[in-house]
């Protein structure tokens, strides 16, 4: 178990190998976090048998950002450091794990979501998600042609990153706007039922621990900076503690269903309220 916690592949060797122990728990810690925190929206689905409260195109950017996650972090794993390609930024075994059951879940989600779906529940993919999904993917498929196949040097000097980093930054910029839709929606029906605040604490106590095992990791000399560590990490975690913080203030403080169901009952048997 020791030697496991101890393990990562095409890292620098840590000044303290304690350091290095809670660095991996943490790492595992934020795993389960971040992982536990997508059944949160399959329960709540279950609960209420309907999807009137989640964003459609929360569900589509979040597969196509978790499919890019996917192939950066295997690209930086097994292929990073010492393995052959000048994969800067380190990609732990919880960053491998977390992208690939994200993309199973997600799955699992919309098929879900598919299930419980009832004509008039949902106003279903906007327009400008479909337009900003084959934008993504055409991108894609072009630095594939581009660079895989003609051998073109675009942005990057190593023809294969030119691609996976593309993806990196690409799921980014999906993490940065695919809660939007969702921050509206709570907005327009004036209530966050139907999506899930378990999955907002998990999310935010992942992120919080994720660039806590960062910071750790650069102090134990790990790498030169905090960033260098790996940067798509490194925002993301901040990006889903700044949504999740607006999120829980929509919950607790805006929307609270606690106090909706109260202020019903006071108006009902006109009752003042206090």
């Amino acid at each position: 178990m020791l030697d496991f916690l101890l393990s990562n592949q095409g890292e620098e060797e840590p000044k303290s190998q304690a350091l290095n122990v809670i660095s991996n728990i943490i790492g595992w810690t934020y795993f389960v976090c971040w992982s536990a925190s997508f059944y949160g929206q399959l329960y709540e689905n279950f609960k209420v048998k309907n999807v009137k409260g989640i964003a459609f195109e929360f569900l589509g950017l979040n597969l196509t950002g978790f499919l890019f996650l996917s192939a950066y972090s295997s690209a930086g794993y097994f292929k990073g450091g010492d393995n052959g390609w000048p994969f800067s930024g380190d990609i732990t075994k919880q960053d491998l794990f977390f992208a690939y059951h994200a993309v199973a879940i997600t799955v699992l989600t919309i098929l879900q979501t598919a299930y419980y779906y009832k004509k008039g529940d949902n106003p279903g993919v906007s327009q400008w998600c479909i337009i900003v999904l084959i934008v993504l993917w055409s991108q894609t498929i072009l630095y594939v042609l581009l660079t895989w196949i003609f051998g073109w040097d675009v942005i990057f000097k190593q023809e294969k990153l030119n691609v996976l980093y593309w993806m990196g930054y690409e799921k980014l910029f999906i993490s940065f706007i695919k809660y939007v839709p969702q921050v509206y929606l709570n907005y327009k029906r004036k209530s966050t039922v139907g999506w899930s605040i378990f999955n907002i604490l998990l999310d935010f106590m992942g992120g919080f621990l994720s660039f806590l095992q960062m910071l750790l990791d650069s102090f134990n000399g790990k790498s030169a900076n905090l960033v260098d560590v790996n940067i798509v990490k490194f925002i993301l975690s901040w990006i889903a503690m700044g949504f999740d913080g607006i999120f829980m203030f929509q919950h607790y403080i805006l929307y609270n269903p606690k106090k909706r169901t109260r202020d019903a009952l006071l108006d009902e048997y006109s009752i003042p309220k206090k």
